[in-house]
């Protein structure tokens, strides 16, 4: 990632941050900021970031020897260097990189997205909508940073306060109008996105993920509701009324609002008319105004989805003809209950979901027949809990016929199966389920158990690379995974050795 340092002329730190005291001078130019020691050079300013491992005040003399000039600290160092004695030094970040990006901001309208579930299908939504209507968007989120839905950077998204602004300052650049900023919990907590101004900020819904992380709900949702302080002067907030929180929420709020639902009163509502495999109808209204939508995923959590993208859209300006255009041209959200359509007699999807609710809505959702069985790849990874893992075997039992138990990646060197034991744990008759920790082989083996109306569900990995193959080291997903062995038993079946050769044999990924 470039460093930090977009504007040609500079910033003053005495008017990005008026409460800072200054030590050994009355106000400190900066062209350049560094957060890492190790990673300054000469003229940067050197920012003491705090977190659980690290107190960058103990390296300081690192970050002098290194090159760098000046000091942004929370309390005062011995050094030579002139220091900026601020509150919390990564609010100070966020801000300075920001001011030092051009403030990014200023020049666009900018749309962020929080919640617990489905902030990466709602960006996805209003990217499609905003694009439709011939604006020009740049999006930074789960799936990747891209201006046009082009990708700008092969890196991975980590959501730190000099990767935001660079993103952002990239974005004015490539002479965008609008931004779609996923804002995951851990950046809302460790202030990465700070400098950020909002033109509408989204929160979808608030539920129990990452106590881990926050320690409890209430820190949980004291964290997921600073998107709403970072709003600007007449930036609107768009709340999913249906989510108990955020309806409890509503009478706190002292910022225009707009609210979304199926089930309560709200601002947009909408319901499911029709559905089917791998589509559904459905209508929205607001006020007076309806207009019927045709969406190439199912379920009430999709339509959900589909109506925080249309709300925002609304916030912004946008009639319901130029929403329901964008709606409809966003056919696949990748890893977001992807059908995997190749010919076969029985229905595939790949789904992120990795959370027992998740996968309750995922069993409801998705089912190809009525009457045929559904088969689950369930996976396990280092983020979740025992208690995350008891009840993801809980749910995968009662909402699956069959059940294969795996883990995010192919299974390299000795295998750990206490993870495993944990969501067999939630389960009751947990001699049923498969334990296959190499995933490619689970997907497989799940695949070749599917009769004609089954359901085949691959979930936990979604969009994410699970191996890589070839000299080149590409990127192998649970899509190219289910493709490729589809593709290969249709090849096997009609006998044709030459039939679709330019399709990759599963043998390529093993």
């Amino acid at each position: 990632m470039p460093k930090v340092g977009i504007s040609r002329l500079g910033v003053c730190l005495n008017a990005i941050l008026p409460a800072a005291q200054f030590i050994g001078a009355d106000d400190l130019f900066v062209r350049s900021c560094c957060g890492r020691a190790d990673e300054c050079r000469p003229g940067d300013l050197f920012v003491a970031l705090i977190d659980a491992e690290d107190d960058g005040h103990l390296q300081v003399e690192l970050a002098a020897a290194a090159g760098a000039t000046m000091l942004l600290v929370e309390r005062l160092v011995a050094s030579d260097l002139p220091q900026c004695i601020v509150a919390d030094t990564r609010k100070a970040y966020a801000l300075v990189c920001q001011a030092l990006a051009g403030s990014p901001c200023d020049y666009l309208t900018t749309v962020g997205v929080t919640g617990s579930h489905g902030k990466t299908s709602i960006a996805t939504l209003l990217e499609s909508i905003l694009a439709a209507s011939g604006k020009r968007v740049g999006a930074i989120q789960s799936l990747g940073a891209s201006v046009a839905g082009r990708s700008m950077t092969r890196e991975p998204l980590v959501w730190t306060a000099p990767q935001l602004s660079y993103l952002l300052a990239r974005q004015v650049l490539e002479e965008c109008s609008h931004a779609i900023i996923e804002l995951p919990s851990h950046c809302l907590a460790s202030h990465h996105a700070m400098g950020l101004q909002l033109d509408v900020a989204v929160l979808c819904n608030i539920r129990r993920k990452h106590l881990d992380l926050h320690g409890s709900l209430a820190n949980y949702r004291q964290v997921k509701t600073r998107i709403l302080q970072q709003l600007k002067t007449a930036g609107v907030a768009v709340l999913n009324a249906d989510d108990p929180i955020c309806h409890q929420l509503l009478p706190e709020l002292t910022v225009p609002c707009l609210t979304y639902g199926i089930r309560q009163s709200a601002n947009v509502q909408g319901e499911v008319l029709e559905q089917a495999w791998g589509e559904q109808v459905i209508m929205i209204s607001t006020g007076d105004d309806s207009i019927v939508v045709r969406t190439s995923q199912t379920g009430e959590q999709f339509l959900e989805h589909c109506l925080a993208a249309t709300t925002t859209a609304l916030a912004l300006g946008l009639t319901l003809p130029e929403i329901a255009r964008g709606l409809e041209q966003c056919h696949v959200i990748s890893g977001r209950m992807q059908t995997i359509q190749c010919g076969q007699s029985f229905g595939a999807m790949v789904d992120a979901a990795d959370q027992a609710d998740q996968l309750a809505v995922l069993f409801k959702t998705a089912k190809f027949s009525p009457n045929g069985r559904t088969i689950c790849v369930c996976t396990h990874h280092p983020d979740q809990t025992r208690d995350h893992r008891y009840h993801l075997g809980r749910i995968a039992e009662r909402g699956a016929n069959l059940v294969v138990l795996t883990g995010r990646h192919t299974a390299l060197g000795e295998v750990d199966y206490e993870p495993f034991h944990q969501i067999l744990d939630g389960m009751k008759h947990p001699g049923r389920a498969q334990v296959i920790p190499d995933r490619i082989r689970a997907i497989e083996w799940a695949l070749a158990q599917a009769q004609p109306g089954d359901t085949v569900l691959v979930t936990g990995s979604g969009h994410l690379p699970v191996t890589t193959a070839g000299d080149d080291r590409w990127e192998v997903t649970d899509v190219d995974i289910c493709q490729a062995f589809l593709y290969e038993q249709a090849k096997d079946t009609s006998g044709d050795d030459d039939w679709s050769n330019s399709i990759y044999s599963i043998e390529d990924y093993r």
